[in-house]
């Protein structure tokens, strides 16, 4: 029975220290966000993945994930802590050094059999507009007896987009709207005869030569042609993040400014009028140095600017003198332009001066101060 017991003792420390040594190996774990592209305070989900791959059970993970600051797991509040770690929020690529304290712990523990997988799921959201990333977990076990814990790093990069609100101010959609009530006018001025988009019952007011006498025998009236229109108007949108290149603004106004070009942005949605967007603030995560969108109009284009605004920092590439000079190379004679700036700078007004010039005068000039918001609408600006 002595021996039997020595040789069980004897199997159990061969056990435990292969446990040690090999506990951790062929753990994979990965991480995946729900959707990339969220709206403020928009619920998304977080899935946790860990398989063991060996033919070995773990009997114990103590796992510890590191998810951005700020972030809000309803029902998880016990399980999250702060990690305490300064961590990069910007890649390398875009080129910032802006460093934040991103760090928040969430922690679980759970074993796994022999290829076995742990999938946890949570709801979460983010309160503020920004670029996160979720950049893997820690884990610690792998101890057959409990005795001792061996840990690994694993790595998992997720990126998560926070968009602006848009910014509540009733004096804004009036102020575009006798800016951009010309353009409403012009695109209804000239038909295209080339371009037939329907049809519509003879009211005696039409030329003879726009009659479809296709059409009119079919229906059995006299049915005209109707065109579409010449005029295909547009405007270039401008965010500036800096007067001044390396002079930082006041982050609560870039911020207003940021969330009222999405408010602009959404009014030429609706007008269905084509815009392009362009912005001296450097893009977190992104690869291109200078920010800017062609033209477009529709949910994707919209999408893809607010994405844009989502990375945007508060940090400039370009003073706006040059991001300005850049919208008078890229734009034609007679184009519209609205600029969303923290203030007016007597330091691009030269270069803004030719930006009128091309226009024909059509550059709208906008600011916080010169907006109101409806306090009864108003919400905390990220």
């Amino acid at each position: 029975m002595l021996i039997l017991l020595i040789i069980f003792i004897i199997i159990l420390l061969i056990v435990e220290q292969i446990s040690l040594q090999y506990g951790l190996q062929k753990i994979h774990y990965e991480l995946q966000v729900s959707r990339p592209l969220l709206e403020p305070d928009e619920e998304f989900t977080i899935t946790s993945t860990v398989e063991n791959h060996k033919f070995w059970f773990v009997p114990y993970i103590s796992m510890t994930e590191l998810f951005p600051v700020g972030i809000i797991v309803p029902g998880q509040e016990d399980n999250l802590s702060d990690s305490g770690i300064s961590e990069n929020l910007y890649s390398s690529d875009s080129m910032t050094s802006l460093q934040q304290n991103i760090g928040t712990w969430m922690h679980c523990s759970f074993y796994l059999m022999p290829n076995q997988q742990y999938v946890r799921k949570v709801t979460a959201k983010m309160p503020r507009r920004g670029r996160y990333l979720f950049t893997g977990a820690m884990m610690n076990g792998g101890d057959l007896l409990g005795l001792k814990d061996g840990n690994a790093r694993f790595p998992a990069t997720q990126e998560l987009v926070v968009i602006p609100k848009a910014l509540p101010c009733p004096d804004l959609g009036i102020a575009l709207g006798g800016f951009l009530g010309d353009m409403s006018v012009n695109r209804f001025l000239f038909e295209d005869p080339m371009l037939t988009i329907g049809f519509s019952e003879y009211s005696g007011r039409e030329p003879m030569r726009d009659i479809s006498w296709t059409q009119s025998a079919r229906m059995g009236r006299m049915m005209v042609k109707n065109y579409d229109h010449t005029v295909d108007l547009s405007v270039t949108v401008l965010l500036n993040i800096q007067s001044v290149k390396n002079v930082f603004e006041n982050e609560e106004t870039v911020e207003q400014c940021i969330s009222m070009t999405r408010s602009v942005c959404e009014i030429l949605e609706e007008k269905q009028i084509k815009y392009s967007f362009i912005t001296n603030s450097v893009m977190a995560g992104s690869m291109n140095f200078f920010s800017s969108i062609e033209e477009g109009l529709g949910n994707r284009h919209f999408y893809s600017v607010m994405e844009s605004l989502g990375r945007a920092t508060m940090l400039s590439c370009e003073s706006f003198s040059s991001t300005i000079l850049r919208a008078c190379r890229s734009g034609e004679q007679g184009r519209y332009h609205i600029i969303i700036t923290p203030d007016e700078n007597d330091a691009w007004s030269s270069a803004l001066q030719k930006l009128r010039d091309l226009s024909d005068g059509k550059v709208f000039v906008l600011t916080p101060s010169m907006v109101k918001q409806d306090d009864s609408k108003k919400e905390g600006v990220a």
